[in-house]
C-alpha cells in the first residue's frame, strides 16, 4: 500500500519509487491506494488542477476592463465631472419633420459583453419627440425602480430595456396612470429628478450582438395613444419592455434625432468604471423607413451637461455610426462637435398602397427580386384587411403598414417583428410560388402579441388563416397518431380547424384576444369549449386513421 499527497505529480519509474519509498517508510494517516491506480490518480490531479486554472483564468478575463476614472483622469490631467456622464452623442438632422408616426426602430450592436460590474446605458433614442412630447429608452447593465405601482423601493434587476416618457413641460407630474408593464418582472418609476417623467423597465438579459430596439404605435383610448417599446434580437425573438401612454391621437415625429452612450451612477453601484466597447448605432427608421437626411454629427459635452471626461470618439461606417469607448484623453476643442460623413444614402422602396394598407418593399439587396416583392407587396395590401377582420379583439386596430425586406444571408426561411417581414432571398428564388408563406408572416404582423404566449398556439393561429382562408384548396399533411397539438404551424392549424367546425365555433377569434391581451391561459379550452386541450386532442386523434 502507499499513501497519495495532493501534488505528487510523479510518473512512471519515478513514481514506482517514490511508492517503495513510502512502502519503506510505512506512513500512517493519508488515504492509501494500491501502487497499480497512482499513476492513474496522479493524472487526475493533474487534470483537475489544469481546469481549475482554465475556469479561474475565463472566469476573472473583462475584456471591458480599464484603470479606473480617478487613474485615468489623473494620468491625463483632467478632472472628472459628476455622474451620468454622456460620453458620446450622436445627432441625426432629418430632411423634413414625419407625419403619421406609426414606429421608430435603431439597431444596436455590441462588440463585446458589458459586465452589470459596470453602470453603461445605450440609448439609440437619447431625445426623440412626437408632438412635441420627449421620450428616451435603450438597454442598461443596470435597470432599477419601483417593483409595482404601490411601491416606492427602489430595487435592482441587472441587464435590462427601459423606456421614459416626459411631461409636456417636464415641470408637471406625470403619473403611473401613463405606464403599462408587460410582465410582473417589470419596474416602474415616476419622479422629477430628471424633469418630470414616467418609465417602464424590465430585465433582458443582453450580451454583445445585435438588436433591434423599437417603438410601436398601439391603441387609441379616448384622447391618449399607447406606444410599445420592444426589443429584438439577431433571431428574431422580441422581448416586451412595456408600454406609455402619449396624449394625442396622430403624431408627428419632429426632425431630428439623437442617441448615446452614458455611464451612470445608482446606489447599488455609486461609481462605476468606464467599459471598453464599441458601440455601433444603425439609421433611424420610421414607419419602417430609413429617413433622408440633412447631416449628422457627434458631439461630446463637457459644458452644460451632462458633462462627460473625454474617453470616446464616433465615427461614419458605411450607413452606422460607431461609438468607441476607451481610455480617458484629452481632447482638441476643434474635434468636440464634428460632422459624420456616411457611405451611402438610404435605401429606396416600393410603395404599394390602398385606402386600406401600405406596404412598402425593399429589395436593395436582392435586385432581382423587384418583381417578386411587388407581387408580395400587393398580396400584403389585399389580405391585411381581410386577416384584420379575421383575428379582430376589442380596443385593437390593427396595423396597416409593413415592411418587405428581402435578405440575402438569411438562413432560415422568414420572420415577422415590429410591422417588418424579412424573407430570404434565396428561399423567395426558389419557391417563387410560397405566398402562402408571405401571408403566414403577414398574419404575425397582424397578431401583434406581446411576448409570452405559447409558440405552438401563435403559430397555429397564423397557419389556420394560412389553410382555411388563404389556401383552402392546397393539400394537406397527413397527420399520424403521434402528431401533437402542439407540433405547431400546420398541424395545430388543422386541430383549430376541427374545433371549430366540430366543438366551439368562433374559438380561434376567442384565443387571438386573449393571447393579444397577455391573458392566454391553458384552462382557457376548458372555458371555452368545455374539454381540455388535451381531451380535444383525444378526440381529434380518433379521426386520424391508424394507418396511412
Amino acid at each position: 500500500m502507499v499513501a497519495v499527497m495532493p501534488g505528487d505529480y510523479q510518473t512512471g519509474r519515478e513514481s514506482s519509487m517514490r511508492a517503495d519509498e513510502c512502502l519503506k517508510s510505512k506512513t500512517k494517516g493519508f488515504p492509501i491506494c494500491t501502487s497499480s491506480n497512482l499513476s492513474t490518480m496522479i493524472m487526475c490531479f493533474k487534470l483537475l488542477s489544469l481546469l481549475l486554472f482554465i475556469t479561474v483564468s475565463a472566469h476573472a478575463e473583462d475584456l471591458c476592463k480599464q484603470p479606473s476614472p480617478e487613474e485615468m483622469a489623473k494620468a491625463a490631467g483632467v478632472n472628472l465631472p459628476p455622474l451620468p456622464w454622456h460620453v458620446a452623442n450622436v445627432w441625426w438632422d432629418f430632411e423634413k419633420p414625419v407625419e403619421h408616426f406609426a414606429s421608430l426602430e435603431d439597431d444596436v450592436t455590441i462588440d463585446r459583453d458589458v459586465p452589470s460590474d459596470y453602470n453603461l446605458y445605450i440609448s439609440p433614442y437619447c431625445i426623440a419627440k412626437i408632438n412635441g412630447l420627449q421620450f428616451c429608452g435603450g438597454i442598461q447593465t443596470n435597470i432599477n425602480g419601483w417593483a409595482n405601482k404601490e411601491s416606492r423601493e427602489r430595487v435592482h434587476r441587472g441587464k435590462g430595456g427601459i423606456f421614459s416618457h416626459w411631461s409636456s413641460d417636464k415641470t408637471t407630474p406625470i403619473g403611473l396612470d401613463h405606464v403599462r408593464t408587460a410582465a410582473t418582472d417589470c419596474l416602474v418609476e415616476s419622479a422629477g429628478y430628471e424633469g418630470e417623467f414616467a418609465s417602464v423597465r424590465r430585465p433582458y438579459a443582453w450580451t454583445k450582438g445585435t438588436y433591434s430596439w423599437c417603438i410601436t404605435k398601439g391603441a387609441t383610448e379616448g384622447e391618449s395613444t399607447w406606444f410599445t417599446c420592444t426589443i429584438r434580437d439577431a433571431k428574431g425573438s422580441v422581448h416586451e419592455v412595456g408600454s406609455l401612454r402619449f396624449e394625442g391621437s396622430d403624431f408627428t415625429f419632429w426632425e431630428k434625432h439623437s442617441a448615446f452612450v452614458e455611464v451612470y451612477s445608482t446606489s447599488k453601484i455609486p461609481k462605476s468604471g468606464i467599459p471598453k466597447v464599441n458601440v455601433t448605432f444603425g439609421w433611424p427608421r420610421l414607419n419602417g423607413q430609413k429617413v433622408p437626411l440633412k447631416k449628422a454629427h457627434a458631439y461630446y459635452p463637457d459644458k452644460g451637461g451632462p458633462d462627460s471626461p473625454d474617453c470616446a470618439w464616433v465615427k461614419a461606417e458605411g450607413e452606422n455610426c460607431v461609438a468607441e469607448v476607451g481610455p480617458i484623453f484629452k481632447r482638441d476643442e476643434a474635434k468636440r462637435r464634428h460632422d459624420l460623413v456616411f457611405g451611402s444614402k438610404p435605401r429606396t422602396v416600393s410603395k404599394i398602397s390602398s385606402k386600406d394598407a401600405t406596404a412598402l418593399v425593399d429589395t436593395n439587396d436582392a435586385v432581382d427580386l423587384k418583381e417578386w416583392g411587388s407581387k408580395a407587396g400587393t398580396l400584403c395590401v389585399e389580405w391585411f384587411p381581410k386577416i384584420a377582420a379575421l383575428l379582430p379583439s376589442e380596443v385593437f386596430e390593427a396595423p396597416k403598414e409593413v415592411t418587405l425586406y428581402f435578405d440575402p444571408a438569411m438562413k432560415g426561411v422568414a420572420h415577422a417583428a415590429n410591422g417588418k417581414i424579412t424573407i430570404s432571398a434565396a428561399i423567395a428564388r426558389a419557391h417563387p410560388d410560397d405566398w402562402d408563406m408571405v401571408v403566414h408572416e403577414l398574419t404575425h404582423v397582424v397578431q401583434s402579441y406581446p411576448a409570452g404566449g405559447p409558440g405552438w398556439l401563435v403559430e397555429g393561429i397564423a397557419d389556420y388563416i394560412r389553410i382555411v382562408h388563404f389556401e383552402p384548396q392546397a393539400p394537406r399533411p397527413k397527420l399520424t397518431r403521434l402528431a401533437s397539438y402542439n407540433d405547431a404551424y400546420k398541424t395545430t392549424a388543422m386541430f383549430l380547424e376541427w374545433i371549430e367546425k366540430h366543438h366551439a365555433a368562433g374559438l380561434v377569434v376567442k384565443l387571438n384576444a386573449a393571447l393579444r391581451k397577455g391573458e392566454y391561459r391553458d384552462a382557457l379550452w376548458q372555458q371555452l369549449t368545455g374539454k381540455t386541450v388535451d381531451e380535444l386532442w383525444k378526440l381529434f386523434l380518433e379521426t386520424i386513421p391508424s394507418k396511412p
